[in-house]
């Protein structure tokens, strides 16, 4: 019996028509992702599961026994709780049970009449204990805590964390409470590398059912037993891990192509018949007949044509020499020194990947080769006639503006169509353009940030995790457009299958 059901879903978002009728079932331990382009849905999709959303037609049914853990819960935190506080209040009932089980042999051992029935209900709970795996916890939270890289932060309140460690304690605390089923959304963001596959091996372990949305594709592969395809407002359901969803699902696209084609030569010919004999007094009764049968067949929608491949391209302005940046022994940080000793060189057209666990300090290097943090020792150096566009996670837009809004604000010389033109381009067409950034997917609002690095020339981009949000269709083109610049790149990124193949070398701090 399904633990979670979504039934006959129908819901609209502004103008636009999210889903119809859609519906999916998860069972006891399933192991499922969802999957979809942006702007699909599939963020939306987990708030009607969770109840944050409510649909226009159908409904959620959640068995009254179940529990549901979703991220969006983050916002109940209180943020004057230290990390290791607030993993352990995951057990606090636990851990009253423990100093009830003490207070029954503390008072067994004054020698009180009644003793032996202290001692019974003390034994109680210690089996109690062990079998809730109490005496494990400290393992267990600790492997979390080291295994997303906040070993340093155990001591910390959660208010003083950075925005993608905060995320970590979200996502760790909803794995140790073990729920019936979590709802995961993008988890991987901000994770590096090695602290996805220690989610992995947490997730293909984990007891209970989940549904995770992400666009890292080797996470997928990884995790997925059920795949859920979110494809042309409707839900299909595959049954097994991801390389098979990818087989079967271009297996039925191509059935469901064959079957629509086979209709509508059916249609056509039975409208030929009855257009030639409607008005023949002989033939008149078929022909009306005929029509009875069409007008009750059920109509398969014509499947989806391939939309036109995204087109990315960063403009490049001129190399100004051989040598685009020189940095010597240079240490960087805020209040303290978190790297330091940093020495390399980056010539005409070499890429960069810059490597290492969050908090490591990557993006503090990135911004710090940008001016805006001072170093704490050392030297940098850009040639004279260096032109950079950077690509930053931080918002850099009005979340009330449109993408096209933003377009016009910022390069008012550009035509509407002209606009139009360069949105399209990334996959932002028609209403997707007009809408507030606030109501767009986070892929989406990513492709609003790479359209307008498409209007400035440079010889020198800056990446930082450009991937985050974005669905496989833009990663290739993404990945197109990189490798095609004739200019300099540094770029942050913990997607190995995305950058391994473009890069000229790698600077990896620990």
């Amino acid at each position: 019996m399904a633990i979670l059901e979504a039934k006959d879903i129908n819901f609209d978002y502004s103008d636009k028509e999210l889903y119809r009728k859609v519906s999916l079932k998860i069972n006891p331990g399933e192991h499922c992702v969802l999957v979809g382009k942006n702007g699909s849905g599939k963020t939306t999709f987990l708030n009607i599961l969770s109840g944050e959303l409510k649909p226009d037609e159908g409904k959620v049914i959640l068995e009254p026994h179940v529990k549901l853990g979703y991220l969006d819960q983050r916002a109940k935190v209180k943020d004057d709780l230290k990390l290791e506080e607030y993993l352990y209040g995951v057990y606090s009932s636990l851990f009253m049970m423990e100093k009830e089980m003490e207070r029954l042999y503390e008072e067994a051992g004054l020698g009180n009449d009644g003793y032996e029935k202290l001692l019974e209900k003390a034994e109680a709970l210690r089996e109690k204990l062990d079998s809730e795996g109490f005496y494990k916890l400290e393992s267990k939270v600790d492997r979390l805590i080291l295994g997303f890289g906040l070993s340093e932060k155990k001591d910390s309140r959660l208010g003083l964390l950075s925005s993608g460690q905060r995320e970590k304690a979200y996502l760790a605390k909803m794995l140790l409470e073990e729920n019936d089923i979590l709802l995961l959304d993008e988890p991987t963001n901000f994770l590096d590398a090695v602290q996805v596959e220690a989610l992995v091996d947490i997730l293909n372990e984990y007891p209970k059912a989940f549904l995770v949305v992400s666009h890292d594709e080797g996470f997928l592969r990884k995790i997925a037993q059920v795949v859920f395809a979110l494809e042309n407002g409707k839900i299909t359901r595959y049954k097994g891990d991801y390389a098979h969803y990818l087989s079967q699902s271009a297996l039925d696209k191509e059935q469901y192509e064959k079957d629509y084609n086979a209709q509508q030569r059916y249609i056509k010919k039975e409208e030929v018949f009855i257009a030639k004999h409607i008005v023949r007094a002989t033939s008149a009764k078929a022909a009306k007949s005929r029509r009875t049968r069409l007008n009750a067949l059920e109509r398969l929608e014509a499947p989806d044509k391939d939309e036109a491949p995204l087109k990315i391209r960063f403009p490049f302005s001129f190399s100004p020499g051989e040598k685009m940046l020189e940095v010597n022994d240079l240490a960087i940080g805020y209040q303290s020194v978190l790297l330091d000793g940093i020495s390399f060189t980056i010539r005409s057209g070499e890429k960069l990947a810059i490597l290492g666990h969050n908090g490591v300090g990557k993006t503090t290097l990135v911004r710090t080769l940008l001016g805006e943090i001072r170093p704490k020792g050392g030297t940098f150096k850009f040639i004279s006639g260096t032109k950079i566009a950077y690509f930053s996670q931080e918002e850099t837009i009005s979340e009330e503006l449109s993408p096209y809004q933003a377009i016009a604000d910022r390069y008012p010389h550009l035509s509407k169509t002209e606009i139009r033109t360069l949105l399209g381009s990334v996959g932002l067409k028609k209403e997707l353009a007009i809408r507030p950034l606030k109501e767009l997917s986070g892929g989406e609002e990513a492709k609003a940030r790479l359209a307008m690095m498409m209007m400035e020339k440079s010889n020198f981009l800056i990446l930082d995790e450009p991937t985050n949000h974005l669905d496989v269709k833009a990663k290739a083109a993404l990945k197109e457009a990189i490798g095609e610049y004739p200019g300099s790149i540094i770029m942050v990124s913990h997607e190995k299958d995305f950058y391994e193949d473009l890069v000229d070398y790698e600077l990896k701090f620990s």
